[in-house]
């Protein structure tokens, strides 16, 4: 049982909520699929309970405690029944995506194949999709789909709470985004869940009078977390909308923001720069951002520039460079390790040629990224656990002059990885050089801490070697974007594809165009960039690839997939840039490349696993 000192679940905190105010706002959801104006629909605690009871009434009847249940469901009140369902009951919840024309099917069948779900919650109006999803999935057997929106009430009668009963209990597997084509699902239970929200809660100070507005997937951990749990186990009213329906007009989440005098929100690096450059002067008028007080940012890395271009352009409107919360988190410890605090975020410049050696020498002015300096930007400091810096060979802990690899310890740490033992052992149970005996989380990202707070510089398992020295492709891919305006913000890759020789790893910058360019052009470009890469970094660029806009992989929350585009880069599978703007790589003229790019344009933050 839990203890008092314990943070309550989410589906206790609903259950109590229903009883006690059960006419009480738990979540309004904005639709603007019928209306560009969008029509706000909210869901009280007392509806969401009754909805959320009656998927546990169904799902008893075809599955029990520990079976896995996919949430196949749109952005709305749907996905919020379907996870509670999922909670009250103890089936294991598989927070997914409903299947749409504007994205492949893959990432579904791989999730629901490694976790073998057993049943489907989706709602009627995807009733064939989800029918041709599942008849086209590979393997024997077809899971149960259950409708949410249609189920009978009289379901619900019985409740259990197996949060309360057995905390240590998977509540549900987060399948990771990252960079690879086969998913991870991470296993959450009852008491990280908890945990978790409430390392968010107080980290961001989300007090009585906090509002939230958003429009981050459910089935991504920060959605998860940020706009679903913390709200309704905090009582903190939640206005939300699709990714969609943000990607679509950036300025509604802005909007939002203003109309309902949210405090409290959150959006990766794209997102911020999807707002300077698409929502126009006449989309501004009488926007009013004074009363947010943070904006976390939990991109990897969270650019300083990003931050410097988003303050300019809407500190006229009341935004406050104070209320850039940049943050880490993975999925792996329940979200947050870090947090910033209520100042303006730290930034500072680091001297690119000792950082190759991973040795941390701060330069005088951390203005600019220009010249031999690299700025990173502050992730704040530990949210309620143990952070430190370790040397991923020795498992020493390195002092604050030296950059390693990010350990964290903390009850927000999850267990492991389904079905993987021997995986979740190496990553989840990593024990220091000096205490054998204590269990750390391996993030396999680098960083350094310095005054408390959490710098990060890459990734480890990214870094490109050449010459004796660790190239950060954060770093290069900065430098690149930097080298020719025709290249688009924040969609670069580098990444080594494979030994050279014996001097070091074969680097590849793959970038995409702002448009379509000239032959000649696009010579010219190659050219800058080589000459960039170069002068900064002393590396030379074996191939610049130039492609397509929409082209480049990306994860849910904006991140670069680097493996997936080197797989891409080494299979040939690039669509390539031929200066027609219509060239691609394998595959040219196909009607599987068209469609490929036209999902591609569409995820430039799209919800897409």
């Amino acid at each position: 049982m839990n203890t008092p000192s314990e943070p309550r679940g989410l589906a206790a905190a609903v259950h109590e909520a229903a009883r006690r105010r059960p006419d009480a706002t738990a979540l309004t959801f904005v639709d603007y699929s019928a209306d560009r104006a969008g029509v706000a629909h909210e869901l009280t605690y007392g509806m969401l309970e009754a909805r959320a009871r009656s998927v546990a009434g169904a799902l008893s009847r075809i599955a029990v405690p520990g079976d896995r249940a996919a949430i196949l469901c749109p952005h709305t009140a749907d996905y919020a029944a379907a996870l509670l369902g999922c909670l009250y009951s103890g089936v294991i919840a598989v927070p997914l995506y409903a299947p749409e024309a504007f994205r492949t099917d893959e990432r579904l069948h791989l999730a629901m194949a490694d976790c073998a779900a057993g049943v489907v919650l989706t709602t009627s109006a995807h009733e064939q999709p989800v029918r041709e999803l599942l008849s086209d999935a590979p393997g024997p057997g077809q899971p149960s789909v259950l409708y949410v929106d249609t189920l009978d009430p009289a379901l619900g009668r019985n409740l259990v709470l197996p949060e309360a009963q057995r905390p240590d209990g998977v509540a549900y597997l987060q399948y990771t985004s990252g960079s690879t084509r086969q998913p991870t699902g991470v296993e959450v239970t009852h008491r990280n869940l908890a945990v978790g929200a409430e390392q968010l809660r107080a980290g961001l100070e989300i007090g009585a009078d906090a509002r939230i507005a958003g429009w981050l997937p459910f089935f991504h951990d920060m959605g998860l977390l940020l706009m679903l749990a913390v709200p309704l186990i905090n009582g903190t009213p939640a206005v939300l909308m699709s990714p969609f329906s943000f990607i679509q007009r950036p300025a509604r989440w802005l909007r939002a923001v203003s109309d309902h005098r949210a405090t409290h929100t959150v959006s990766p690096n794209f997102g911020l720069d999807l707002c300077v450059d698409r929502v126009p002067e006449n989309a501004r008028t009488g926007l009013d951002l004074s009363s947010l007080r943070t904006l976390v940012n939990g991109s990897e890395p969270v650019r300083a520039s990003t931050l410097d271009r988003f303050t300019a352009e809407f500190g006229p409107h009341g935004f406050r460079a104070q209320a850039h919360c940049p943050s880490y988190g993975l999925a792996e410890a329940t979200l947050a390790v870090t947090l910033g605090g209520p100042a303006a975020p730290r930034v500072l410049r680091l001297d690119r040629t000792e950082l190759t050696a991973d040795r941390v020498r701060v330069l005088p002015d951390a203005d600019g990224d220009g010249g031999d300096g690299y700025r990173v930007v502050s992730c704040g400091t530990p949210a309620g656990q143990d952070v430190r810096i370790v040397d991923p060979r020795t498992g020493e802990t390195v002092s604050g002059g030296r950059a390693g690899e990010v350990w964290v310890r903390g009850a927000n740490v999850c267990a492991g990885y389904w079905g993987r033992p021997e995986r979740s052992a190496e990553v989840f149970r990593a024990a220091p050089a000096s205490a054998p005996d204590e269990a750390w989380l391996r993030t396999g990202d680098l960083g350094f801490l310095r005054d408390g707070e959490l710098f990060l510089t890459g990734r480890l398992k990214d870094l490109i070697v050449a010459g004796g020295r660790n190239h950060h492709p954060a770093d290069v891919e900065l430098t690149v974007q930097e080298a020719q305006t025709a290249i688009r913000r924040g969609h670069v890759a580098a990444f080594s594809a494979g030994l050279l020789d014996e001097t070091g790893e074969r680097a590849v910058v793959v970038a995409e165009l702002d448009r379509s360019r000239d032959p000649a052009e696009l010579e010219a470009i190659r050219s800058a960039v080589r000459a960039s890469v170069v002068a900064r970094h002393s590396l030379d660029v074996h191939e610049v690839v130039l492609i397509r806009r929409g082209a480049l992989p990306k994860t849910t929350s904006g991140k670069i997939r680097r493996a997936a585009c080197r797989e891409l880069y080494l299979a040939g599978e690039l669509s390539v840039a031929t200066g027609t703007g219509t060239g691609t790589g394998t595959g040219s003229g196909t009607v599987a490349a068209a469609a490929a790019s036209a999902v591609a344009a569409v995820r430039d933050g799209a919800p897409v696993l």
